[in-house]
């Protein structure tokens, strides 16, 4: 009985043992479930619409697994409405170019100014003439030696004078009011023009955002609308899968340090039996759930965990779905 004993207490040492070594080196299970990590390779989707118009689609220039180019269009909506205002504005502001051209010519008045101002000289000269030759005949009719009807003649020639001088004063007030007035008008104008410009400038734009183009390379996995369907402004139209793959792992805090963006990370991928390089784009607190899950592959409670997403670059071979394998044991470079 003895004898048969002895086998079993020597395996039973050695499985001790065993455990033990492995515990010591890291590589029992819970170890090894909380050191190799898995992730589900994905490509970054762009879900594309336009911007701030809506309307109905005209054109669908793109196909569900199309491969597109950044800035290929891909889909147009009908502009008539905004063709329409467009080609009105124009139109407003080509008859405010011809008021402004009349205006300013209107404006340039410099020569009937000096002129005025030579008619207001003039008519004050006369005026002054006349002026001294009324004192002069009154002080002859004062003193007996001219007789009524010599001063009656230059007292209607003084009144003359007087309403000639302030005429042409008159005139050249009108004439600098009327001047002001036409700067005024340039100016109102020339607003006008700038706030149509304006409105000029942001229907082009919602016209050019009526036609959709592809923001990158890419394939377009998916186009909703059919042509003759009305959408709404800043409704997902087309969907494109990027050129830009990448990856997510959990780590706990104890591994994060060997973590930062910018940094390579390996990763194997076992449907390739190949090992692919990547680089780590963000690093961010992982949601509650995943905490948990990291707590129970530890075997310890309160575990914190944190999201590591990682940029591989695409190739031939590297499909969306497949399953990368990091051992966060190793070091990144």
């Amino acid at each position: 009985m003895k004898k048969r004993l002895i086998p079993l207490i020597l395996l039973a040492i050695a499985l001790i043992t065993g455990g033990i070594l492995m515990t010591l080196n890291g590589k029992d299970a819970v170890t090894m479930a909380s050191t190799v990590k898995f992730g589900l390779l994905a490509a970054d989707t762009l879900n594309q619409s336009f911007q701030g118009v809506g309307g109905r689609v005209i054109s669908i220039q793109a196909t569900e697994e199309q491969q597109v180019k950044q800035g290929d269009v891909l889909m147009a909506l009908d502009s008539t409405d905004i063709d329409l205002q467009i080609a009105k504005l124009k139109t407003d502001i080509q008859q405010l170019d011809v008021k402004l051209q009349q205006t300013n010519a209107q404006g340039d008045r410099r020569e009937d100014v000096e002129r005025q101002l030579l008619a207001v000289e003039a008519a004050q000269q006369a005026l002054d003439l006349a002026q001294i030759n009324y004192d002069r005949t009154k002080a002859l009719f004062d003193a007996g030696a001219l007789a009524q009807a010599n001063l009656d003649t230059v007292s209607y020639q003084l009144d003359t004078a007087k309403n000639a001088s302030s005429q042409q004063q008159a005139a050249l007030k009108k004439l600098e009011t009327d001047i002001q007035n036409n700067a005024y008008n340039v100016e109102l104008v020339e607003k006008q023009k700038e706030s149509m410009e304006v409105q000029l400038q942001s229907l082009e734009v919602q016209k050019q955002r009526m036609t959709l183009k592809a923001p990158a390379d890419g394939k377009v996995t998916r186009i909703i609308p059919k042509v003759g369907e009305n959408i709404p402004a800043g409704a997902t139209v087309v969907v494109i899968e990027s050129k830009q793959l990448y990856y997510d792992i959990y780590v706990d805090e104890t591994q994060i340090s060997s973590y930062t963006p910018g940094s390579r990370v390996s990763g194997y991928a076992a449907a390739l039996k190949k090992n692919v390089e990547g680089e780590v784009r963000y690093i961010t607190a992982a949601p509650q759930y995943a905490n948990m899950r990291m707590s129970r592959e530890k075997g310890q409670a309160d575990a914190a965990s944190f999201l590591v997403r990682i940029d591989v670059q695409r190739a031939p071979d590297l499909l969306p779905g497949m399953t990368l394998e990091v051992n966060t044991g190793e070091n990144t470079h």
